[in-house]
């Protein structure tokens, strides 16, 4: 834990949040963990009007903002800088727009309504690759993944596209794991393989996905039939 909380120290955040007071409530409980470098912006259109001078490890950002809402923002920041790892903060626990915000390339969700304890247990999470979601939240997710098709075309669509992705049976078995929140290492060592190996796998396995993070990775799996994961989170 101790280890943790150091690495989390040395990152730079970005709180993005058009409420100043829960802006200065979240930077309070970061600072109260030695988290001090934090950048502040009041919206999405801040964030996006200027070049980031110091490129944020890890933005934590509302769902709900006025004019530009934390799904856009998402897209267009990762358009502008690729593998930035992006938290959406989000008080509705069952909001039908999430499995479209992680498609978008939200690293995962958490809850205004969490613990201070909770909000950094979820950060550790994040920095051993784990996916942080709220148990409600992961259930509605799922929910929203696993639905029906709307109509036979796109029920056909995805089925194509499914059959035409060919996965190994040891990308299957890492690509499960990924689903369980299981970081490289962890997957390594129930695997018996070494983490570069499952590095390796993760690498092909967003290749062939044709996405470029772990959360993407899942949520196309669950939605092309490709993994099944249970409602039940641990």
């Amino acid at each position: 834990m101790k280890n943790d909380l150091e690495r989390l120290s040395k990152l730079n955040f970005l709180l993005v949040d058009d409420h100043s007071l829960f802006r200065e409530g979240l930077r309070r409980i970061l600072e109260d963990y030695n988290i001090t470098n934090i950048m502040e912006a009041s919206s999405g259109e801040e964030v996006l009007s200027k070049p980031l001078s110091h490129k944020p490890d890890v933005v934590l950002m509302d769902f709900y903002m006025k004019e530009l809402n934390g799904i856009e923002t998402t897209r267009r920041l990762l358009e502008m800088y690729p593998g930035l790892t992006i938290v959406l903060l989000t008080v509705s626990d069952d909001d039908n727009t999430i499995a479209e915000a992680l498609r978008a390339g939200a690293q995962g969700f958490l809850n205004k309504n969490m613990h201070s304890k909770e909000i950094i247990q979820s950060l550790i999470q994040l920095l051993a690759g784990k996916i942080p979601l709220s148990k409600p939240i992961s259930r509605a997710l799922l929910s929203n993944l696993t639905a029906p098709a709307k109509n036979k075309e796109s029920y056909k669509e995805e089925e194509n596209k499914s059959i035409s992705i060919k996965l190994s049976p040891r990308e299957e078995e890492i690509l499960f794991l990924l689903g369980l929140g299981r970081s490289n290492r962890e997957i390594g060592q129930q695997l018996f393989i070494s983490e570069s190996t499952v590095k390796n796998h993760v690498r092909n396995i967003f290749k062939k996905l044709d996405v470029t993070n772990r959360t993407q990775a899942i949520t196309t799996a669950v939605k092309l039939g490709l993994i099944h994961i249970t409602n039940e989170r641990k």
